[in-house]
């Protein structure tokens, strides 16, 4: 047998060692993070924003410790934030935290940007350690470093850090779980890092000023403050454009505001085009600072803060137009507020002003004046299309109202009455502690309303019924869970009468003022093994903050049209003052009076309304289910009930509701005449015997 000779390799020498590792040991070029971001970011275009690299190299800037980012959405801050962790993952390694506004969105944000990232970034990938946990949503693990993702609820959990993120910094509790506001908690998560350490904070501003101390802008304005400044493209002057100002087009349609918007320079007045906008924007990038300013110069460089235009941004000016003049006629139409702010806030970049702000409350003598002669409680007048009854729930009573609703939201304020007693005259009513009581209202479902107008006999022309009942369940309160127990009593014993569920509305007013308007209703009642229980009675739980911003502004409306609030000649001066019983403060409705039912019924009649499937946007009345629509005749008499002879009130059957509230009937199948076989089963077996 023949054996091979053992070659020994030679062993390395030191060249031969030194160059196999070279490049562990080769210093990397220096890259601030825009320069980083241009060689390796996937999808990013230097040239689109370039002012964006300034606040990228803010980040890496070893004299800047804190950076705040203020501007439209979709404006390029998650951009920065990117190249900031895509830099100190492959670049200058260090313990990095980012943090969204809640669980979902961190972990949306996770697969969606850093994951991304780190698929199409060979460099980022290169740094991810081989092992099978180094890739998970929470924690990821890179070499010489871990990016830990979290939500503010979770941040005092994290370990240490030199480097974090606050992404969307406005959706942020004000104080997270009573240990302070998310710049204070990741700061101190940094402690041990103290002169190394950098934070950047970033959001679309959605606070007003004052409203509350940890914002956005607050952050921004204690910083250097620095604005854009770029060069017009006619006159050659550097100029700060504001949205607010510098943003014209004409006030018809939406497509006329498309077609005629346009910019005019705040130096020397001239027409810029949408063709010059990225001119505008190309100028930043041979200015100094890419064309920022500090507003702020008393401010060190310790805070860079930066707040951009959103007619610097990525929306075209005709669309910007466009959008603005919708949010505009929501507010003409229907004095929905809601729009304007969330365009002024998420395409503009700046806080919302409220038009209500700083408003002295509606004068009671004012409303009193308002009171209309010749029409009185109990009776519709001409112009109502529909009538719907509120419920304010007190502990010794039911406060009611009703209230009737034509074109374009203009209201009537029909009839206003409490309810303390049983129908025996003699039992006080007690909602809280007593569900069985709730059911002296469930004859409002059948109340008829004659109208004011009356017939060549002497009688009114028709009587206009009752569509909805809604019931103010009250707040969170003990009180308040009280009130929804006997309300679910009432909706389950409305549903055995046969009312409609959509005759009936059980609301809840939700405490947040920057909730959405009017959220999808929720069902009351749970399963035992969890779930809802789809037969249930619904609860809404609308904005109320934003309802009664609706209402106020009709309130100061002094001639009768869109939106007008009418008042009837014999409306107590108590029910008048209840109606200013409220005032706005920091966006929030607070109590000056201790009765304020009138007000709260003028409130949540308009809630009743926004519910699907009633009118909710629309301002139209073609939306009023056939059976419950008030036809006002020129000549003759109203195509309504009169009530029976005998029950000049009550004797009138309520008209069916039409498609609008009951779903058709599905088609019965016509019945196969050939014989259904019997199954063999042990039981039909026992049958035969």
């Amino acid at each position: 047998m023949l054996y091979r000779p053992i070659e020994i390799p030679p062993f390395e020498t030191g060249f031969d060692i030194v160059r196999r590792l070279a490049s562990l040991i080769r210093p990397k070029e220096g890259l601030t993070v825009s320069q980083w971001a241009e060689r390796y970011l996937p999808e990013y275009d230097p040239l689109a924003l370039p002012y964006l690299a300034e606040i990228m190299d803010a980040c890496s800037d070893p004299e800047t410790s804190e950076v705040g980012d203020m501007g439209p959405a979709q404006g390029g801050k998650s951009k920065v934030g990117e190249a900031f962790i895509g830099w100190s993952i492959e670049h200058s390694p260090a313990p990095f935290m980012v943090t969204q506004p809640d669980k979902v969105l961190m972990q949306d944000f996770v697969v969606r940007r850093i994951g991304t990232m780190i698929d199409k970034s060979p460099v980022v990938k290169a740094q991810l350690l081989p092992t099978a946990s180094a890739d998970n949503i929470f924690l990821k693990q890179f070499r010489g470093m871990l990016l830990t993702s979290t939500w503010p609820a979770n941040m005092g959990r994290a370990r240490p850090i030199q480097r974090g993120w606050l992404d969307d910094y406005d959706q942020f509790p004000a104080d997270i779980d009573g240990q302070g506001d998310g710049v204070s908690l990741m700061f101190g998560r940094m402690t041990s890092f103290e002169g190394r350490e950098t934070i950047l904070v970033s959001s679309s501003p959605a606070w007003e000023q004052g409203s509350r101390k940890a914002n956005i802008e607050a952050f921004i304005v204690a910083g250097t403050n620095e604005r854009l400044h770029p060069v017009c493209p006619s006159c050659g002057d550097r100029i700060e454009l504001d949205i607010r100002r510098d943003l014209h087009f004409d006030r018809g349609s939406i497509e006329l505001a498309e077609e005629t918007a346009h910019v005019v320079c705040p130096a020397n007045g001239c027409e810029l085009l949408p063709s010059d906008r990225s001119r505008l924007i190309a100028s930043t990038a041979t200015l100094p600072n890419r064309g920022f300013v500090a507003h702020n110069k008393a401010a060190s460089r310790r805070r860079r803060t930066f707040h951009r235009d959103g007619l610097l941004a990525f929306t075209s000016w005709g669309k910007l137009a466009r959008q603005w003049r919708e949010a505009e006629l929501a507010w003409e139409l229907r004095q929905d507020e809601a729009p304007l702010k969330s365009f002024f806030n998420t395409k503009g970049g700046y806080n919302y002003r409220s038009i209500l702000s700083g408003e002295k409350p509606v004068e009671t003598d004012v409303l009193k004046q308002r009171r209309e002669a010749g029409w009185k409680l109990g009776t519709v007048p001409r112009g109502v299309k529909v009538v719907n009854v509120v419920v304010d729930v007190q502990h010794d009573r039911f406060e009611c109202g009703a209230v009737g609703y034509g074109k374009d939201r203009e209201s009537w304020l029909i009839d206003r009455f409490s309810i303390d007693v049983l129908d025996d005259g003699l039992t006080q009513v007690s909602p809280f502690t007593h569900p069985e009581h709730w059911k002296v209202l469930l004859g409002l479902f059948d109340r008829l309303y004659p109208l004011a107008e009356l017939g060549e006999d002497g009688k009114p022309i028709g009587h206009a019924p009752v569509l909805s009942v809604l019931i103010d369940t009250g707040g969170s309160d003990r009180k308040g869970d009280q009130a929804t127990a006997g309300a679910k009593w009432f909706w389950n014993a409305a549903r055995a009468l046969g009312v409609h569920p959509s005759r009936i509305t059980l609301v809840k007013g939700g405490s947040n003022p920057k909730g959405k308007l009017m959220p999808p209703g929720q069902f009351a009642d749970q399963k035992a093994k969890g779930g809802a229980k789809r037969n249930s009675a619904k609860l809404w739980i609308p904005n109320v903050h934003a309802v009664k911003n609706m209402i106020d502004a009709r309130l100061r409306r002094s001639t009768p049209g869109p939106g007008y609030i009418h008042l009837p000649e014999d409306l107590s001066d108590e029910h008048v003052e209840e109606i200013t019983a409220e005032e706005l403060k920091d966006g929030k409705w607070e109590k000056r009076r201790a009765r304020n039912e009138t007000w709260d019924i003028l409130v949540y009649g308009e809630v009743a309304l926004l519910r699907p499937p009633f009118a909710q946007s629309r301002t139209d009345m073609l939306w009023v289910p056939k059976g419950f629509r008030i036809i006002w005749p020129k000549q003759g008499v109203a195509i309504l009930p009169r009530p029976a002879a005998n029950d000049p009130d009550q004797g009138a059957t309520v008209p069916e509701p039409l498609a609008a509230i009951t779903s058709p009937a599905a088609p019965q199948r016509k019945a196969r005449n050939r014989p259904v076989p019997r199954k063999q089963g042990w039981m039909n077996r026992l049958g035969n015997r």
